[in-house]
């Protein structure tokens, strides 16, 4: 007899649970945490912020990964997948914890990068369409809310753990608790494919194709697919040019390290709101128009962050994190609406595979800017038109009857 606490009516829950927190180590405490890490490296090293910024445009390892994983994906399940890649992410902390060579950072770069797609958007899609088909949207952005919601404390706790125990202690308490995360994979995920959720599965899809699961090589060939593909790349140089260089440029305004960290913290708790609000809309409106929405967001943020003044620039990184957020959401959202869930994690993964762009020119753009001109702004500035690009991209994000 199995334990009730296992039954399938508690399951999904736990599912959930795991997930919102496979997605907090691995985006969350990769990405975020690192910025607590750039000045103690440039310290303890000497390395020139250009150089720890190469690290960063590494993430492109996360962008040739996703196909590849997704593939995967779909054939051995999300278990599999997620344990295996966030086992990759511990590694790669352990080996920046005891790191002495620039080449050892880019290796432990390449390893978090590669895990990150298997152990959260390619699975949770999936995941949450399974075990949640009338509120898919709703609990794609709870669980996507576990990346903000590390960004929200794992700046500070980083901080305090470098400043009393040191950064290579810091780095491997990371590692720490992203292998009890995988522990916990391994007990709860499941993809269930044999459960009947036929009952269950008659949400409100209007407004989607989701009764239409189209195969991989389908997906392909629609203007949806490649439109969506421009836009979703376009806007990852707002993540990888401002996001990820918000506290360098900060402390370059004259603000403290500690107010800086506070003020991502601001960041990642308008992204959790924005991650839940534009979740429960994306259930009953498309999700090609939300993403627009966000993007002016990110827009109107980004030119608060340049504005020398205290109290803009909190009001900067609130909106800028109600702006990104949403997008690890809507990335989802849109493409189930589109394709449906049967090659879900195949089609997301090559969606991904164009955003090694600006993965690889954000970074370093914006640390060359700032290596030149002591000031992020003219990298800010060209990331908005950027923007106006992508907005104009996801205006073609729908499948037509010649399409379809």
């Amino acid at each position: 007899m199995s334990i009730s606490i296992f039954k399938y009516e508690y399951r999904r829950w736990y599912i959930a649970a795991t997930t919102f927190l496979s997605v907090g180590v691995s985006i969350g405490l990769v990405q975020y945490a690192f910025q607590a890490f750039v000045i103690p490296l440039e310290e303890e090293f000497g390395w020139t912020r250009t150089q720890i910024n190469i690290s960063i445009s590494l993430g492109i390892a996360s962008s040739f990964a996703a196909p590849f994983a997704g593939r995967i994906l779909d054939r051995i399940g999300s278990m599999k997948m997620m344990s295996s890649s966030l086992l990759l992410v511990t590694l790669g902390f352990f080996i920046r914890g005891s790191m002495n060579e620039l080449w050892q950072l880019y290796l432990s770069s390449i390893l978090l990068y590669v895990g990150i797609p298997g152990a959260t958007q390619l699975p949770l899609g999936k995941l949450m369409g399974l075990w949640f088909p009338k509120i898919r949207g709703r609990m794609i952005g709870v669980t996507m809310a576990g990346n903000n919601a590390s960004s929200v404390v794992s700046v500070p706790i980083a901080t305090f753990l470098i400043l009393s125990s040191g950064w290579r202690f810091a780095f491997f308490a990371l590692g720490s608790a992203t292998f009890v995360v995988m522990l916990l994979v391994i007990l709860f995920i499941r993809d269930d494919k044999d459960h009947n959720f036929s009952e269950k599965n008659k949400s409100n899809d209007k407004q989607t194709n989701i009764n239409k699961n189209y195969e991989f090589s389908e997906a392909l060939r629609t203007y949806a697919f490649w439109a969506l593909a421009t836009g979703l790349t376009l806007q990852q140089f707002a993540r990888t040019t401002v996001v990820i260089q918000m506290v360098p440029h900060f402390v370059s305004q004259g603000i403290s390290a500690a107010v800086a960290s506070s003020m991502l913290s601001a960041f990642g708790i308008f992204a959790v709101i924005s991650k839940l609000i534009s979740g429960w809309l994306s259930d009953t409106i498309p999700s090609r128009y939300l993403l627009q929405i966000v993007i002016v967001f990110q827009m109107i943020g980004i030119q608060l962050i340049l504005i020398d003044n205290y109290f803009l620039l909190w009001a900067g990184a609130s909106l800028m994190g109600f702006g990104v957020g949403a997008m690890g959401v809507l990335g989802p959202t849109v493409t189930t609406e589109l394709f449906g869930l049967k090659r879900y994690s195949s089609i997301f993964g090559i969606l991904n595979t164009p955003v090694a762009i600006p993965i690889i020119i954000g970074p370093i753009f914006s640390g060359i800017i700032f290596d030149n001109y002591n000031s992020y702004k003219i990298a800010f500035n060209i990331v908005e038109l950027l923007l106006l690009i992508s907005i104009f991209s996801f205006t073609f994000v729908r499948i037509t009857k010649n399409q379809g």
